[in-house]
């Protein structure tokens, strides 16, 4: 007997084309839970970088948008610059950019309709808003410090830093700003920072800010260097500026060319902006006047903590004798503001005072040198 066989029906189909749905919709979810995930993620990572882009992006805003005057002139700066000038403005701070706007129109007009410049002084400006206002940018010399704008670039706080230190992200603006200077071949990599009153007899930046540079990796103590560049390695603050009182009498001369020059400390408490070095220097006349009857301070010159030569009794006039010297000495004598020996910078600033000294026949070449510091 011949056995038909029947093609397998509908019904003995059914389990086999459930199970396949089944684990295509499984693999279906799979990979949706895998693109959302990897969706889920890649939002998170964007969202995490777009905070980073935001925290160290560098916000400058062009002369056109602080509507600034144009300059009546101009001369370029030659870049990369290998100095840059830390000041603030001394006026009133900003923290939003309309006053800060405000702030660089006023002192554009300052500068220019009071003090007779060409434009604003500064090649760039950072306001308390944390944006960097574009003064004479990186091509045009500044006016800043006289006889220092073809070599260096100045940046100014918006502000007065006497008393308080600038808000963090005015100084990471200022920071970025140099960065970026480097990146465009505008700063030389190996940069050096300054504070205008390492050059000039002033308070700027101000003392907080002054102290924040000073950790500040590309901050520079001795300025020598950056003097030369200008041909002015000497910061003189004559004795009007530090407010002297006349001597008593008319001062007996000194014989020149002096053939001896004698370092002596102080014993003061040390000083290391001009306010506090005035003080010391009325004190040491006070001193030296009311209570060691000499006729005026009895130094020639003294060497401040901040890099200055104050001018005491000058090249001309002989200095008194003291009791203890056997025999009496005849010659320059050179005070260094402080307690201790002075500091390189401090040393340096001499070496160059006795320098010039010789160039101007007031000292001789072949001087002997005593110094006490030692």
């Amino acid at each position: 007997m011949k056995i038909q066989q029947t093609a397998p029906g509908i019904e003995d189909q059914a389990p086999t084309t459930n199970v396949k749905q089944l684990r295509g919709l499984i693999w279906m979810c799979a990979i949706l839970l895998i693109l959302v995930a990897t969706a889920a993620a890649y939002f998170v990572w964007l969202m995490s970088q777009n905070n980073v882009l935001a925290n160290n992006s560098l916000r400058i805003l062009d002369r056109s948008e602080w509507l600034g005057e144009p300059p009546s002139g101009f001369k370029l700066l030659r870049t990369p610059v290998s100095n840059v000038i830390i000041h603030h403005t001394a006026t009133e701070g900003c923290d939003t950019e309309d006053v800060c706007i405000y702030r660089m129109r006023m002192i554009q007009s300052f500068h220019m309709g009071s003090l007779g410049f060409t434009d604003i002084a500064y090649n760039f400006l950072i306001g308390g808003d944390g944006i960097v206002y574009v003064g004479r940018g990186w091509h045009a010399q500044g006016q800043h410090i006289n006889g220092y704008g073809p070599v260096s670039l100045s940046i100014a706080f918006i502000g007065t830093f006497g008393n308080e230190a600038p808000p963090d992200h005015q100084v990471r603006a200022a920071k970025r700003l140099m960065d970026e200077g480097v990146r465009l071949h505008k700063l030389h990599p190996d940069y050096h920072i300054y504070a205008h009153r390492q050059l000039r007899p002033t308070e700027s930046p101000g003392q907080k800010l002054f102290e924040l540079m000073q950790h500040w990796p590309r901050w520079t103590e001795d300025v020598t260097a950056l003097r030369r560049l200008n041909n002015a390695p000497l910061r003189f603050v004559a004795r009007a500026a530090w407010l002297a009182q006349p001597a008593l009498e008319a001062l007996p001369p000194l014989a020149l060319p002096a053939k001896n020059v004698r370092f002596v400390t102080t014993s003061t408490e040390s000083c290391d902006t001009q306010a506090s070095c005035t003080f010391r220097m009325r004190y040491l006349q006070s001193l030296h006047i009311e209570s060691l009857d000499k006729q005026d301070i009895n130094y020639n010159f003294v060497v401040g903590g901040d890099g200055s030569v104050y001018v005491a009794r000058g090249w001309d006039a002989s200095c008194e004798a003291d009791s203890t010297d056997e025999p009496p000495f005849n010659g320059l004598t050179v005070g260094f503001l402080g307690m201790s020996k002075p500091s390189a910078s401090q040393t340096k600033v001499a070496q160059e005072l006795l320098a010039q000294g010789i160039k101007l026949g007031k000292l001789a070449e072949d001087f002997q040198l005593i110094d006490e510091l030692k």
